[in-house]
């Protein structure tokens, strides 16, 4: 799985469906509504959730990925230490990191005991906070 940053991951992309996501990767192991009354849906074989938002007619929007096997970049970066991770992704990203892990409004690192345990992701906005969402 390929981590795409402003698009999603290689199996879904932002702006899909509800429908659209349980059509490609079958029926969600866990479905529940957050208090921000995003409705989330976690795949257990892919170990990822996806997000679908309510402000944005509810499509996807937010992605968190713990499956170790994913790559960013070409590089499998989940379990590896923090600090070769925020510089691999600072280089990359080319934008320093806002360091409550790493967040830089559309890619969120979350570390645990100094591992990445999750790259999380979101649909980017622009100046007037629109969605960008993909082409596809």
């Amino acid at each position: 799985m390929e981590v795409l940053p402003s698009i999603g991951i290689n199996i879904i992309n932002f702006g899909a469906t509800e429908k659209e996501a349980i059509n490609l990767l079958g029926s969600p192991d866990k479905v529940y509504t957050t208090d921000s009354d995003c409705k989330r849906l976690q795949f257990n074989k892919q170990q990822i959730e996806l997000s679908f938002e309510p402000d944005n007619n509810n499509l996807l929007g937010w992605i968190e990925v713990h499956n170790s096997n994913a790559t960013l970049f070409g590089k499998n970066l989940i379990g590896k230490e923090q600090n070769e991770v925020l510089k691999f992704v600072t280089d990359k990203l080319n934008e320093k990191p806002k360091i409550k892990d790493y967040d830089s409004d559309w890619v969120e690192l979350q570390f645990e005991f100094g591992t990445l345990k999750s790259i999380n992701l979101g649909v980017k906005y622009n100046d007037n906070d629109t969605p960008q969402w993909p082409n596809t």
